[in-house]
């Protein structure tokens, strides 16, 4: 009979290689579709970024958690800690970024040509290219306290450090990490709802205008750009709803006392954006070309 530690070993174990394969399916669409000579479009230069940020949460999360739920124990020393952690906070920021960038490039690129957005659209991939940068830059920076409190089990003091992770211990951290990754998120959050809104308003007045014209030619045929703000809505849809998901699940986990079974329930949380990410924008890309 298994235990239940064990069927969440096999669930996790699952979702990670579902996500993992589906990921790199999906970066090889893309590599494919830019070998031939085309030009590699701006929206997708973020799209990679986030599959690459995708790959690196479950394989840097996933894989301690599958070995811990099969009750593996001292699997990761205190670098192992140092690194797994390290890497996943950066990717897990990198995550949200990216699909804030996503959110926030492809309303400027829908906006009608009389808006204020519309005087952006030629310097897109300028932009593209500086708020990529800059996302990586902020992030490793802000993620500089992780290696520095985060230890392995069997070198941490139990009286300096409280377990937080069952294979690995984290410190207190000092306040102004939990406040910057919180406004960075909230921001994040923020701008993704506000850009969403201004999308989902065009995609509105595209479907009234839509309806008035008679042509068959027409009505029955959706713009690559309508199909591509229809996809990153869906996306955003779907990040929005497991983030605060797993931000209930962690504030609980903060204020009700730690769980090993609510810890688990929580990374799984924590994967599900990066494993139904790929699938949201496979299902919904056209044949022979990329989402965006």
């Amino acid at each position: 009979m298994l235990t239940i530690n064990a069927y969440f070993g096999i669930f996790l174990l699952f979702q990670t290689t579902i996500g993992i394969l589906a990921n790199l399916l999906l970066l090889s669409l893309y590599i494919l579709n830019f070998l031939p000579g085309h030009k590699l479009r701006p929206l997708n230069l973020i799209v990679i970024q986030l599959i690459l940020a995708n790959i690196t949460v479950l394989v840097s999360i996933g894989s301690p958690e599958i070995l811990q739920a099969l009750e593996i124990n001292n699997f990761l020393d205190d670098v192992g800690c140092k690194m797994t952690f390290f890497f996943y906070r950066i990717a897990q920021g990198l995550s949200i970024c990216f699909t804030c960038l996503l959110c926030s490039f492809q309303a400027i690129t829908i906006s009608p040509s009389d808006s204020t957005l519309s005087a952006l659209k030629a310097r897109i991939p300028e932009f593209i290219s500086t708020s990529c940068l800059f996302c990586w830059i902020f992030n490793i920076l802000i993620e500089i306290p992780v290696p520095i409190f985060v230890r392995g089990p069997r070198s941490t003091p139990n009286n300096t450090y409280k377990s937080n992770i069952i294979y690995c211990s984290i410190g207190m951290f000092i306040d102004i990490y939990f406040v910057m990754t919180t406004l960075r998120n909230l921001l994040c959050v923020g701008l993704m709802f506000c850009t969403s809104g201004y999308m989902v308003l065009l995609l509105h007045k595209h479907h009234q205008q839509v309806r008035n014209i008679h042509s068959t030619s027409f009505s029955h045929k959706t713009p690559p750009e309508i199909r591509a703000t229809q996809t990153i809505l869906l996306l955003m849809g779907t990040f929005v709803c497991f983030y605060l998901l797993h931000s209930i699940t962690l504030i609980s986990l903060t204020y009700l006392g730690h769980n090993q079974h609510w810890l688990t329930i929580s990374a799984i949380l924590s994967l599900c954006f990066p494993t139904l990410s790929p699938f949201v924008l496979l299902l919904r890309a056209p044949k022979h070309s990329c989402i965006i």
